[in-house]
């Protein structure tokens, strides 16, 4: 993904562009196409990049382990200052061209967001069930017979002095 900035005027630019997740080195779970969305702010000193990045993800549900495809979506801001670089900013958002250079090449960020953009907990759906811990039904789907019982036995102890207080 690359954006020649000096085709533009100074002042705001809405661009979309898009590339193959292959292309971009994003290996599975990521698939299809990823689309960015640029709001490009340059003047005569800086250009900032507003970007929505879309995905898609075949990811694995962390409660049921049935397979579903994800949207993923994260939103960043780049900022590129005109001139030679300092060397003394640590800043990952913030990048320097040099006056030779007449294009920005995106590939780099757009892959490091796109892997942000995983969710920490894959879920098919947010009121997955999951499956049962006795018969490994998954019960998103079926019903199970197991007998649920809530009692755990570690709790015992916490129960007797309930009771005693209680009495």
């Amino acid at each position: 993904m690359i954006i020649k900035y000096t085709n533009f005027t100074d002042g705001l630019h809405d661009l979309d562009l898009d590339e193959r997740a292959e292309k971009l080195g994003l290996a599975k779970p990521f698939n299809g196409e990823v689309k960015l969305k640029v709001r490009m702010d340059k003047s005569h000193s800086q250009i900032v990049l507003n970007c929505d990045l879309d995905s898609k993800a075949d990811l694995i549900c962390d409660r049921c382990g049935e397979e579903f495809s994800a949207e993923l979506n994260n939103k960043f801001r780049l900022v590129y200052l005109f001139g030679q670089d300092p060397g003394n900013d640590s800043s990952t958002d913030l990048y320097y061209i040099e006056p030779e250079i007449d294009k920005i090449k995106l590939d780099e960020d757009v892959k490091d967001y796109a892997v942000l953009s995983m969710p920490m907990k894959n879920l098919c759906r947010e009121d997955c069930k999951g499956i049962c811990p006795d018969c490994g039904k998954n019960l998103n789907n079926y019903e199970c017979n197991c007998i649920k019982d809530d009692f755990n036995p570690q709790w015992a102890a916490l129960l007797k002095l309930k009771n005693k207080i209680n009495k």
